[in-house]
């Protein structure tokens, strides 16, 4: 009888344990196509929680991943309370982790991303008449497509995900690559260089939202109290070294343009 119930009671906390609890406000950045590691990026993700502890007045752990599967793998063992993440992982996958944006950050201190779409200078003007591979930062989801065009319609060249877009961007240029999509802070670094001459833009955007800070569950006051801090920060001069770390100008309210 007792070996049973411990049996039974054993069973019971492996099934508990098996997705891992965390503070109330720890957090996951979650960028897929960026560069670094998780492990490069770790003093990064130090630093801010080491600020939030000190705003919120609890402890908080982050961590960072920029693979799609290590992040899938790492939301399916853990529940962290939030996360700065991709446009493309939010809008593919906000409904099952029930995520809710809270607020958005300001890449370059731009309040809305515009992806392009770059091909060879002697290619097709058009994406209806691209073929083979086109590579982007945040090319790895399926709803990728369907954010950059507005549209679910079927296209004629496949997509793959890439740490290295502007290095994909050079292939572009030699003609060796189809295509490459670019967001607005990469097409900022290049679009006055002559050294892209072999390529063009055939398709620009509509202004897309740039990626969400989204809670995980229910809204609730630690959710607010955690908007709040962040929208202090571009105030806060002690928050400024933190903040180009971040790649963010500082953080808005929530885009009212993501659904």
């Amino acid at each position: 009888m007792f070996r049973r119930v411990l049996a039974f009671a054993f069973v019971l906390v492996l099934g508990l344990s098996s997705v891992a609890s965390a503070g109330r406000f720890d957090f996951a950045i979650i960028q897929p196509g960026q560069p670094g590691t998780t492990a490069e990026a770790q003093p990064v993700m130090d630093e801010l929680a080491n600020y939030l502890s000190a705003k919120l007045g609890e402890k908080v752990k982050g961590v960072y991943y920029n693979d799609l599967n290590a992040a899938l793998d790492y939301l399916g063992k853990n529940k962290p309370a939030w996360s700065i993440c991709g446009l493309t992982f939010f809008k593919s996958y906000s409904s099952k982790f029930s995520m809710a944006p809270v607020a958005s950050t300001l890449p370059q201190g731009m309040k809305k991303d515009v992806w392009r779409l770059i091909v060879p200078a002697d290619g097709p003007d058009s994406a209806e008449g691209i073929q083979g591979t086109v590579y982007g930062s945040m090319l790895y989801t399926p709803q990728s497509l369907e954010i950059l065009f507005g549209s679910k319609k079927g296209w004629g060249f496949t997509v793959e995900g890439t740490h290295k877009a502007l290095r994909m961007l050079r292939k572009v240029n030699k003609g060796k690559v189809s295509g490459v999509v670019l967001d607005a802070v990469q097409y900022s670094v290049i679009k006055d260089s002559d050294r892209y001459s072999g390529t063009k833009v055939i398709y620009t955007s509509s202004e897309l939202p740039n990626s969400p800070v989204a809670w995980f569950g229910k809204t609730n006051d630690d959710a607010f109290r955690l908007q709040a801090v962040l929208l202090d920060m571009s105030k806060d001069p002690s928050a400024k070294e933190l903040l180009n770390l971040l790649q963010t100008s500082g953080f808005n309210p929530a885009d009212k343009d993501l659904k």
